[in-house]
């Protein structure tokens, strides 16, 4: 889907969500409402409660180096099959008959179900289709989009739930403030601030630790959902300990009818990608 036609269906969801109060529908295949009567809970994983198998690597930063580390810890699931996948979509993800949005709905998974990835296909539009078993023994197809290859774990504050790589949680530092750190150690992931609506400052403050907002050199500006909320994804390159050290900024916004919330993710350009994941995982209050 073009970027273009994202942020419109994101502002047409968003009006209409707003204005009559009706659940927001993506306009691709992903979530509906989990209030369906007669949704199915789904056994998705051995019933030891294990992964399914598969190798793994984990994710850390290279040892004795001189730069902060900024990796995404994360424990990735080599791309073999069968292999585990966790759906982190904010309201779900639909498991259909076939591996097309057109077809019948099985049923709807929630945000964080571990998934034992039996098989896989890539349609000629180059999405990509999972196969899983059903508690009740039926096949069913989810839409790779949707799912991320480490496993997720819910971080929350008093006003924001968002889904991060295991190990991420939620630090209080201040009033309305707050920092996400694998195992709470160094370094933060993420920092979030959010407050009423009409105290928003004009750009989001910059923790202390990061060098000044002016040494940042913009990278691109994109359309992203926070849930089903329509935000805006500034990235930047910066340099940290002394200037010699680069790293990714993804600075988004979201405002609701009441309050702000500003999010910023420090992390390497190669764990950059996953920041749309977390979005999607993301909900406010």
């Amino acid at each position: 889907m073009a970027k273009l036609e994202l942020a419109a269906w994101a502002l047409v969801g968003a009006l209409l969500g707003g204005e009559v109060g009706l659940a927001v529908l993506r306009p691709w295949d992903h979530h509906v409402p989990l209030s369906l009567s007669g949704s199915q809970t789904s056994s998705l994983v051995p019933a030891n409660g294990s992964p399914s198998p598969g190798a793994t690597t984990l994710v850390t930063p290279s040892a004795g180096g001189k730069c902060q580390d900024v990796v995404v810890r994360k424990v990735e699931q080599l791309h073999t099959i069968p292999r585990s996948a966790w759906v982190h979509a904010s309201d779900g993800v639909n498991v259909r008959g076939a591996p097309s949005s057109s077809a019948t709905r099985l049923t709807t998974l929630t945000t964080g179900t571990q998934l034992n990835l039996l098989g896989e296909q890539t349609n000629p539009n180059s999405s990509v289709w999972y196969r899983i078993r059903l508690s009740d023994g039926r096949d069913g197809w989810l839409s790779g989009r949707y799912t991320t290859n480490y496993p997720i774990s819910v971080a929350s504050t008093d006003s924001l739930k968002i889904w991060l790589p295991a190990g991420y949680q939620f630090q209080s530092v201040a009033a309305g403030k707050a920092e996400a750190r694998y195992k709470n150690g160094p370094p933060t992931l993420l920092y979030m601030e959010s407050g009423a609506k009409d105290q928003a400052p004009t750009e989001t403050t910059v923790p202390a630790g990061l060098p000044s907002r002016s040494t940042w050199t913009a990278r691109s500006t994109e359309p992203a959902l926070v849930g089903d909320l329509p935000a805006t994804d500034q990235v930047f390159g910066i340099r940290l300990a002394g200037s010699s050290c680069p790293a990714i900024v993804h600075e988004v916004r979201i405002t609701t009818t009441t309050r702000y919330y500003d999010l910023m993710f420090v992390l390497d350009e190669a764990s950059s990608s996953v920041v749309a994941q977390l979005l999607d995982s993301a909900t406010v209050q």
